[in-house]
């Protein structure tokens, strides 16, 4: 066989093994969801830049799930509750993974924190630990705080309208650091609330899928961080320390108040407590760092979300005007004006607590829920869902599905209440808003946010009336991973005499 025939052959036998791997993608491919069309090599990276119509209008024409495609790699996003239902809580062993991302998880050190990890038994730990630590039982030890914190705010709004988001921004980080830490603080200056958000802004950038493209190309892990295309590393060791310093700093000043006696009830003395009693192994420092911290601290940032939902609060009541005439009714007719609610009247105003679920699902502080990762092949709905493909919660898609929420875009609290105004036992969302999540992966913090939430706006609807004062337009943020509006001009004012300095003086006591 001369040169040009062993040319031939190798030529025929290399197209062979080439149809036979484009014929087995093409097969594997059939096999998975339908999804919009992706670009050649670089998939559906760029989705459209106003994706929350895209993502609704792709639920609508796709169905329960899609497949989208970043670099070749199919990513899974579900578009219906009850696709949710079915495969991130009935099917949680299957699904509860997370992604592994090596920016974040191996060289920015995320990898153990409770909303990140993968490790069945270290995650089984952290739920026993947030089970006992954030029952209904144990939060209302915190309820003094937060309605301390919300009311202030409260006051503040009314009487300086125009700094509104700054000073929800201060009663968020203190209710998160007094819960979390025992710790007070008066403002957005303190070194820890610094040292926090740069923390979540650094957040915000590195968990974000494609935004570092070791994360696709591993091999760029051996590239020389003074090379061109290494200089992630540098960010990599920069980030790494401040995650740890986010992490360390408030934890030891709280170990150092218990070593004097001097320590507040919050949830880093009590883990601490539960780990020092636990009969089912201990559940070491280090573990009680992350999840003390991911309180306040999660992949997205939960001041961020509970800052961007009293935000959209504020943007509801301009825009609907009746909503908070009612609940000032409400409000007048179970509390009165002579004191400002309390948690303990929260069950009797079903109404204001209805305005809770509304904003969170009106516009979900998430538009998409925090990614899962399946740990098994799994089959649904004919389709395979291959191990390792990642899982996204199309939460704004949800929230629209006309059929559980009629007329979505309007503002409705009555969607969750009876002809008689009371809750809806099984009301959409009624219990546990799509936002916190599905399954084993639920945010453990929920009621928390939720009642801190009801402080807030229980605060505002009775002492102030809420107006727009003038003809712009609200708009919100178009942003992937964070739904709040951009700053709006914002009208206030006492809605009875006396109600300020009502407010005032239960603040003090």
């Amino acid at each position: 066989m001369d040169a040009r025939q062993i040319l031939t052959s190798a030529a025929i036998g290399a197209a062979v093994l080439l149809l036979g791997l484009v014929l087995r993608i093409l097969i594997y491919n059939s096999r998975l969801p339908p999804g919009p069309n992706p670009i050649p090599i670089i998939g559906n990276f760029a989705i459209p830049h106003d994706f929350k119509p895209s993502f609704e209008k792709w639920a609508k024409e796709y169905g329960d799930v899609m497949t989208l495609r970043v670099m070749g790699l199919p990513i899974l996003v579900v578009n219906t509750r009850a696709a949710a239902s079915e495969l991130l809580e009935k099917r949680a062993a299957a699904t509860a993974g997370r992604p592994h991302q090596i920016m974040a998880d191996d060289l920015c050190g995320l990898a153990p924190d409770p909303f990140r990890t993968s490790d069945v038994a270290m995650h089984k730990q952290y739920r026993r630990l947030f089970n006992t630590v954030l029952s209904p039982r144990i939060l209302q030890r915190y309820w003094p705080d937060q309605i301390r914190q919300m009311r202030r705010c409260a006051l503040e709004i009314v009487e300086s309208p125009t700094r509104y988001s700054e000073f929800i921004r201060r009663a968020v980080a203190a209710v998160s650091f007094q819960v979390s830490y025992g710790i007070e603080i008066e403002g957005e200056d303190d070194p820890m609330v610094k040292v926090v958000k740069d923390g979540l802004r650094i957040v915000e950038r590195v968990v974000v899928p494609g935004n570092f493209l070791v994360d696709i190309f591993p091999f760029l892990l051996y590239i020389p961080s003074w090379l061109p295309g290494g200089g992630f590393k540098t960010l990599a060791e920069q980030w790494n320390a401040h995650f740890t310093a986010t992490r360390d700093m408030p934890y030891n000043a709280v170990k150092a108040d218990v070593a004097s006696g001097k320590s507040n009830p919050c949830l880093a003395v009590l883990m601490m407590e539960e780990d020092a009693s636990s009969k089912e192994g201990k559940y070491g420092e280090n573990m009680i760092k992350w999840a003390t911290a991911s309180v306040y601290v999660v992949p997205w940032g939960k001041l961020t979300n509970s800052v961007a939902a009293i935000q959209t609060f504020l943007g509801a009541m301009m825009l609907y005007p009746e909503v908070q005439a009612k609940a000032h009714d409400e409000l007048d007719k179970v509390v009165g004006r002579d004191r400002p609610p309390t948690m303990e009247d929260r069950d009797a105003l079903p109404y204001c607590n209805a305005i809770v679920k509304e904003v969170l699902r009106w516009q979900p502080v998430t538009t998409v829920g925090l990614p899962h990762a399946m740990m098994n092949d799994e089959i649904f709905n004919g389709y395979l869902l291959p191990k390792g493909t990642n899982v996204l919660p199309n939460i704004w898609a949800m929230t629209r599905d006309e059929e559980i929420f009629p007329s979505p875009n309007e503002f409705l609290p009555e969607r969750y209440l009876n002809e008689k105004g009371e809750m809806l036992e099984d009301a959409p969302g009624r219990n546990i808003p799509l936002l916190f999540g599905f399954g084993r992966r639920i945010c453990p913090g929920w009621q928390l946010a939720e009642a801190n939430l009801f402080a807030s706006f229980a605060a505002l609807l009775w002492c102030s009336v809420i107006a727009k004062p003038n003809n712009k337009k609200i708009t919100w943020l178009k942003h992937i991973a964070v739904n709040r509006p951009h700053d709006f001009d914002l009208s206030a004012w006492a809605r009875f005499e006396g109600a300020l300095d009502i407010l005032r003086n239960s603040i003090a006591q």
